[in-house]
């Protein structure tokens, strides 16, 4: 009977603790505060860290190589040239940087064309801080504060030269580098240069622009679709640490979480999200800030195709970063943000705006490839349409997301230019209206008004 009391009495614990655990575990859930995470379309395992997607997001987006009187953009397929160029070259060290320099205007023309030179380019002004935090293995001790947005690597010699470029300013510095074996990427480019774009870069309204003389040949893609629910952003973005309760209430098309000052709101028309938080106060104004916020803020969101998505812009103004989805190496646009996520750290805290739809890994497809004419034959139709090419802001080649039924996992990209009026992306095809054409012009005289 003893030993039998015994035994009752250590079952009769083990049930109680195993009892608080689960109370705990209960306790700690997200859905005790109302809210389920249902599963999505699509479930991988993100496990790229803090510091991989770091790098994934500020990796150059363009590729140049220059040999001889010929410039061509590296397009390889199902591969980003920009991201194959950084593995290769990670390992190199930087020892110091030079005082920065203000090119003449010739000067910065004779660098652009200049012979045996790898050039990349980011979309966007980037701070050296960033990029000497992320881009090579070993980073610089002590980096000098400065921006640019292209890097040249000048390969005549044995020991590469490097030079950091403002293109606005014409500002550049020179890296002097270490442990620099260019073997491997020499490989890699005589490789690539064959199926590179033929390419000239010429200012467009004071932005270089990519202009392709020859009609473009570029293959569609696939891409599987991670198509995520509003509870699952709110169960990362707003914790259950305490008791209290997630609110959430719907108005018109829009449905709103808060918990406590922080608040997300849901567009069901777009499925795009916008995630405000006001205690994460920003008073740098510092572009250098702005992204290492911005990179902070779309790390929290977990998203499975974070490899494929990289900074794309930053508005000055309203402190708007803006880092979006590539495919081969060319942004991705649609007309409802989906790959897009942008990010603005102020005074008044922190916003972060992001879709539930995001891209995850490409697909084979056997798609015939899409010819598009050249850049001067697209300007010329934009002319033709009304359109005064002092208004154009942008044009380059991108891939355009094609809407996709609900049930569908599977998100058909398609090539083509896009046009950028009064801030706004378009297919250059959606601009050819008459309408369209004088309404812009329109609105561009009351803005320079």
């Amino acid at each position: 009977m003893k030993l039998s009391g015994l035994i009752l009495r250590v079952s009769l614990t083990a049930m109680v603790l195993l009892s608080l655990v689960f109370s705990a575990l209960i306790w700690r859930n997200p859905s005790r505060l109302g809210r389920t995470d249902t599963s999505s379309a699509l479930k991988t395992t993100q496990t790229a860290s803090a510091n991989q997607q770091a790098a994934y997001l500020f990796v150059p987006t363009t590729a140049y190589y220059q040999t001889g009187s010929q410039k061509v953009q590296l397009m390889q397929a199902d591969q980003s040239a920009t991201g194959q160029i950084h593995r290769t070259i990670r390992p190199w060290r930087l020892k110091k940087i030079s005082s920065s320099v203000q090119l003449s205007t010739s000067a910065f023309a004779a660098l652009l064309t200049q012979d045996e030179t790898l050039q990349l380019t980011f979309s966007a002004p980037v701070t050296f801080g960033v990029f000497n935090a992320h881009y090579f293995n070993q980073p610089l001790k002590n980096p000098p504060a400065f921006q640019f947005d292209r890097l040249i690597i000048d390969l005549k010699k044995r020991t590469p030269k490097l030079t950091l470029v403002d293109d606005a300013t014409r500002m550049s510095r020179t890296a002097t580098l270490a442990s620099s074996s260019t073997t491997k990427l020499r490989a890699y480019l005589n490789k690539a240069q064959p199926s590179g774009l033929p390419v000239v870069e010429k200012r467009l309204n004071g932005k270089l622009i990519p202009y392709y003389a020859k009609p473009v040949a570029l293959s569609p893609y696939a891409f599987l679709l991670d198509q995520q629910t509003a509870n699952h952003f709110v169960s990362l973005l707003m914790p259950a640490n305490s008791a209290a309760a997630v609110d959430s209430r719907e108005i018109g098309d829009e449905s709103i979480y808060t918990l406590g000052d922080t608040r997300m709101t849901l567009n069901s028309s777009s499925s795009v999200m916008q995630y405000e938080d006001p205690g994460k106060v920003t008073k740098s104004k510092s572009l250098g800030t702005a992204l290492t916020k911005g990179e902070a803020a779309i790390s929290q969101l977990n998203l499975q195709g974070i490899t494929s998505m990289h900074y794309f812009s930053y508005d000055k103004g309203s402190r708007t970063v803006g880092f979006r989805s590539y495919a081969q190496g060319l942004p991705i646009f649609n007309s409802l943000d989906n790959g897009l996520v942008q990010t603005v750290s102020s005074e008044s805290g922190l916003t972060t705006t992001f879709s539930l739809n995001n891209l995850t890994v490409a697909i084979p497809t056997a798609q015939a490839t899409k010819t598009l004419p050249t850049t001067q034959e697209v300007l010329n139709q934009l002319a033709t349409a009304g359109y005064a090419q002092s208004t154009i802001q942008d044009i380059r080649l991108g891939y355009y997301w094609r809407p996709q039924s609900a049930s569908s996992q599977v998100v058909d990209l398609t090539p083509t230019y896009f046009v950028e009026l009064n801030g706004q992306y378009k297919r250059y095809t959606e601009w050819l209206t008459p309408q369209t054409a004088e309404n812009q012009n329109q609105s561009a005289a009351q803005a320079i008004r």
